[in-house]
């Protein structure tokens, strides 16, 4: 996906619920910790709502102290540390809350928490604990789902974004990632069908248009996904990524000027982009003017030592300028790196 782009949401419990509807026992009263404890857990939701994430992480604290089984402070107070990227921390305040009474937000919010830390595979438990509890939790699916994107399992990660969609109807993240995971599937129609939908709910997310362009180019309707990249440019224009897929659906319908122009804003706006410089490369080569494409080329793999393409491709350039050894040395390059074609090169024409 994009990375896939995750839908962060901290589920904060709101103020006043809990001094509004004590839960007071038969026999017993509140006592004075009990309601300074209150005051500390309204004003560090005052304070989280106010963005003063410390002066919150201190109220809540303050509020535990009083009362230790506080357990609507203990799991704001982990979602607070969630916040500030404290991630063993989070989890300590998540498990404490766990014990005190399971439900589907605390077991959302810890595999939140380790899924940050990297443990992917105690997030997705996590995940499917919080489904468990409540069957119509969308984020829980959404995330789950994630996890079984990144894995490649995406049979299964479009099975969770679907859940995801029947619990959210309007969640437009879901059907980005879907179309995402139908993409990867070559179930291009599906896939753009998703991405629309994405767009029509959040005419702003511009990567979904982006996405939906780079569909239609594997579909080989250059047009189409030029008028996709453009539509994301214009929802952001500092999208580097949609400058560089526009300038390859661009280049595929031989308008090596405009190609040449989104290349050179990919490049402007991220100076270290390698795949801007490789496919600049391609234009200028295109263009006849080989020493210019030479230098792209050699930029780009400077940038990323790993670049197959950009060894296959210099060595193409300096094949045309009949310095062979030179070609030969950049296809074994791209060859060890894995590029079938160089190897190709390597077998045929190197000595």
């Amino acid at each position: 996906m994009k990375r896939l782009v995750l839908l962060i949401a901290v589920f904060f419990l709101c103020a006043g619920t809990y001094a509004q509807n004590p839960v007071v026992s038969a026999d017993s009263l509140w006592s004075g910790d009990d309601q300074q404890a209150e005051k500390f857990y309204n004003d560090g939701i005052k304070s989280y709502d106010a963005k003063n994430l410390q002066e919150a992480l201190k109220q809540f604290d303050q509020a535990i102290q009083l009362k230790p089984t506080f357990d609507k402070a203990i799991f704001n107070r982990g979602s607070v540390k969630l916040e500030l990227k404290d991630y063993a921390g989070a989890i300590t305040d998540f498990n404490r809350s766990i014990e005190l009474g399971p439900s589907a937000k605390a077991y959302f919010s810890r595999g939140k928490a380790k899924e940050a830390t990297g443990d992917k595979d105690g997030a997705y438990a996590d995940y499917t604990k919080a489904i468990e509890l409540d069957a119509s939790h969308a984020q829980a699916y959404y995330y789950r789902g994630d996890i079984s994107f990144e894995k490649g399992e995406y049979d299964k990660a479009i099975q969770d974004f679907t859940l995801a969609i029947q619990s959210k109807s309007d969640f437009a993240y879901a059907y980005n990632d879907r179309g995402s995971a139908r993409f990867k599937l070559e179930k291009f129609d599906d896939a753009v069908a998703d991405y629309k939908m994405a767009t029509t709910l959040n005419p702003s997310m511009a990567f979904a248009y982006n996405n939906m362009g780079s569909v239609k180019k594997k579909q080989k309707d250059f047009k189409g996904a030029v008028d996709d990249y453009t539509a994301a440019i214009k929802i952001k224009a500092d999208y580097y990524i949609a400058y560089n897929n526009r300038g390859t659906a661009y280049f595929e319908l031989d308008n090596f000027e405009a190609a040449l122009a989104d290349y050179n804003e990919a490049i402007k706006q991220k100076p270290d982009y390698a795949y801007a410089y490789n496919n600049r490369g391609n234009v200028k080569y295109k263009l006849k003017d080989y020493e210019g494409a030479l230098a792209d080329y050699a930029k780009a793999v400077e940038l990323n030592p790993s670049y197959g393409y950009a060894y296959l491709n210099r060595g193409i350039a300096y094949e045309m300028m009949r310095k062979n050894t030179n070609s030969c040395e950049d296809w074994k390059k791209a060859a060890a790196l894995g590029i079938n074609t160089a190897d190709t090169y390597v077998k045929n024409q190197c000595k």
